[in-house]
Order: structure tokens, then C-alpha cells, then sequence
């Protein structure tokens, strides 16, 4: 019986996984969180940068202001640095080694733990002195419903080393972002950003479109 077969399975897994190494146990996990992670359709990815600021925030007052056009579509790494001037986290280093992609569903930012500025880092704390600078960290941001005149993005999850942080950890450590930044609110990982009520701003394959309804 098939059933059988997988029972047996499962009990030769049990013992392997009782006699394994704290770090073995610690990569299976960061592997079943790999396998189990949704993946990201997008294929282009883009760094922050100053430059990005100029160049989404011309193409905003396009649309928003002088209404030169309907509609514009901008990279994800021009748009999360658009994001972060409105924030006031500026300068961005140039070069930068945080990167985004982004599809329909989210946004997701890419970089490694040397590439958050000081005042980002110092929040970690002691932790910081246990981590290797190039341990790779990933964010993931999605969009949330909001009435007219406002768009909302809210951040769901970090992984640092390919491990999420659990939800307990998260929470505390974000809401010490929420202090520095009053902007992303209480909790730390909320952004709402102001649009005419008839703008729109919307997540699409490699990119974040901006538009005015007709």
C-alpha cells in the first residue's frame, strides 16, 4: 500500500532528523522555508539610487500634477527609492546593493545586512555583533486596500539568511522603525502615500504603474 510506504518514510525521516545536528536541523528549515516560499514571476530586477528619485518623481508630476499624461510605468528599484525620499532615508549610497523586482502580487527588495545604513542597523542592537555583514536579507511588501486619494503598502515579511523572522521578533523590531520614521505608523510597516482621488497607483509584471482614471 502506497499509504504504508509513506509511513515508512516518514519514521526513517524522524530518526535522521533526531540525530541531526543543531545546524542541520537549522538548514532543513531554512530549506523548507525555500521550497514553501511563493515565487517571484518578476525577471527585472533594479538597484536603489538617487537617480531613481529624479526620475520617478518627474514621471508623478506628469500624471498627478501637470497631467502631461494618463499613465507611466516605473522600474520597482526608481519607485522603492521614491519611497525612501519620502521617508527622508537619504542619500542612497551610490552604488547600492539593495535591489528590487517586483510582479502583480509584491514588491520584494533584496540586499545584504551591510547594505542597511547605520541608524537602520543600530536598531538590531546587539544582534548585529552575531550576524555576518553579508548574510543575505530580503523583504517583502504588498499593497492593501484603501479608499480614494491614498495608497497603502505594507510590509509582510523579512528573511534574513533565507529564514523569516517569526512574527513576535518582527513586530517588536518594526515597531523601533515606526519610532524613527512616524511615517510607516505605530507598527513600523505601513506606508500611505497621498494621490488626487482620481490616481491610481497599482503593482504590474517588473514594474509599478501610475495612472488617472479616465
Amino acid at each position: 500500500m502506497v499509504v504504508t510506504e509513506l509511513g515508512k518514510t516518514h519514521r526513517r525521516t524522524d530518526e535522521r532528523v533526531a540525530q541531526a545536528t543543531p545546524r542541520g536541523v537549522i538548514l532543513a528549515m531554512v530549506l523548507l522555508l525555500t521550497a514553501y516560499a511563493s515565487p517571484l514571476s518578476a525577471q527585472v530586477w533594479q538597484a536603489i539610487s538617487m537617480a531613481g528619485i529624479q526620475r520617478v518623481s518627474g514621471k508623478v508630476d506628469s500624471v498627478f500634477i501637470d497631467r502631461k499624461v494618463t499613465e507611466f510605468t516605473v522600474g520597482g528599484g526608481d519607485w522603492v527609492s521614491y519611497l525612501a525620499a519620502r521617508l527622508g532615508a537619504v542619500p542612497i549610497p551610490d552604488p547600492s546593493g539593495i535591489k528590487v523586482a517586483v510582479d502583480t502580487a509584491r514588491i520584494l527588495v533584496t540586499g545584504k545586512m551591510s547594505d542597511l545604513p547605520p541608524e537602520t542597523t543600530a536598531l538590531f542592537g546587539p544582534v548585529m555583533m552575531l550576524v555576518d555583514p553579508n548574510t543575505p536579507l530580503e523583504a517583502e511588501v504588498v499593497m492593501a486596500p484603501t479608499g480614494p486619494g491614498a495608497v497603502r503598502f505594507v510590509l509582510t515579511t523579512i528573511r534574513v539568511g533565507g529564514m523569516a523572522i517569526p512574527e513576535s521578533l518582527l513586530s517588536r523590531f518594526l515597531a523601533q522603525v515606526g519610532a524613527r520614521y512616524p511615517a510607516l505608523g505605530k507598527s513600523g510597516r505601513e506606508l500611505l502615500v497621498g494621490v488626487p482621488v482620481d490616481g491610481h497607483v497599482g503593482l504590474v509584471q517588473d514594474g509599478v504603474r501610475i495612472w488617472v482614471a479616465p
